[in-house]
């Protein structure tokens, strides 16, 4: 990001007028207090101010550098303190510089007053970096702000998508067909079915209203996905999960697994022609819970087909947005098996 100040007029014209201040005292306080001619302490507090002003356009950096790392705030009060240290060295060197050129008796004139020039630099320099911190906050807000709305409109696409793909023509046919083929031999077993479905697509409506779930409950809507889809396939699809019970409250964005094992049944059971085993493998792993999901592939019934990865991808952003961090999705291919990790930071603190 930019240096806040030089990203709008306003913005610059309301640095260039905070300027005025420090100016106007350091030229009151040299003028009466050291006895500088009004000309000379003029010329001094504009000529060392606007010095000040362009090396601080500089510090929006390390402020911006150390406000993303404030846990951490021992090293980022030395560093402060160093900075600080730095800025005023240059500033009073260059400042000397020119005006020793200007005025040829100002060498004595300068050693003087450079207590004074010390006890008015750090309250500006706090004053400016307390500044580039405000500006900090806003963006962060910001920011977060925007990460919200993104992630509120890819759930509701992730929604959505659930949805279209799934209320559709093949869906119901296959699931209402395997449901009524039931009722002649298994009526409860049709029965289940048909609750099943309802279930899935209530909770699927019902996420719509939250970013975040449970991973208990996001676990309970995928395996009804499965339930559903094992009307159809019979024992040919086998299901392992076993969520411990120390993490089944550990939130996790809405709709994440479902995609994952749809997936999983489209390209493990679809293609197959002998038993698929879809399993779900949860692990408390320190500040993480590393959820695996791994189905079998028939390698015996030819090549399978080819994916776009887009279910993929959009879980991989969703999980960006939610956390805030990259790389909390992995996938795997094996000879017989495919599996996909998901990353969940544990204690992360929402909005």
């Amino acid at each position: 990001m930019r240096n806040p100040f030089l990203q709008k007029s306003i913005w610059t014209l309301l640095y260039i007028i905070w300027w005025i201040l420090p100016v106007s005292i350091h030229s009151f306080v040299l003028w009466k207090a050291f006895e500088y001619t009004s000309t000379t302490a003029i010329s001094d507090s504009i000529i060392s101010f606007v010095i000040l002003a362009i090396i601080s356009l500089s510090l929006w950096y390390m402020a911006r550098y150390t406000f993303n790392n404030s846990d951490n705030w021992k090293n980022n009060l030395f560093t402060h303190l160093w900075a600080m240290s730095i800025v005023f060295l240059i500033w009073i060197a260059i400042s000397y510089g020119i005006l020793s050129l200007i005025f040829m008796e100002y060498p004595v004139l300068f050693e003087q007053t450079i207590i004074w020039r010390i006890l008015l630099f750090i309250p500006v320099y706090i004053i400016t970096i307390f500044s580039y911190f405000l500006f900090s906050a806003m963006d962060k807000n910001k920011n977060q702000e925007m990460m919200k709305s993104k992630m509120e409109a890819m759930v509701r696409s992730a929604e959505f998508e659930t949805l279209k793909n799934q209320i559709n023509p093949h869906f119901l046919f296959n699931s209402l067909n395997s449901a009524s083929s039931l009722t002649m031999v298994d009526p409860e077993k049709a029965q289940e079915m048909i609750i099943n479905l309802s279930d899935f697509f209530r909770f699927t409506l019902i996420s719509s209203k939250q970013n975040f779930t449970t991973l208990a409950d996001e676990l309970d809507h995928a395996l009804l996905y499965l339930e559903i889809e094992k009307g159809r396939f019979g024992e040919k699809l086998k299901i392992s999960a076993d969520l411990p019970q120390s993490i089944m409250e550990t939130n996790v964005p809405s709709l994440i697994l479902q995609p994952l094992v749809e997936n999983a049944v489209k390209h493990g059971v679809y293609e197959s022609s002998k038993e698929i085993k879809i399993q779900f493998l949860f692990e408390d792993i320190g500040d993480k819970i590393r959820i695996t999901i791994i189905n079998d592939i028939d390698s015996e019934n030819g090549i399978a087909k080819k994916g776009t990865n887009t279910g993929l991808k959009n879980i991989a952003q969703r999980l960006e947005l939610a956390y805030n961090q990259k790389d909390l999705l992995e996938t795997t291919k094996k000879e017989d098996s495919f599996e996909v990790t998901l990353w969940i930071p544990k204690n992360f603190e929402r909005n």
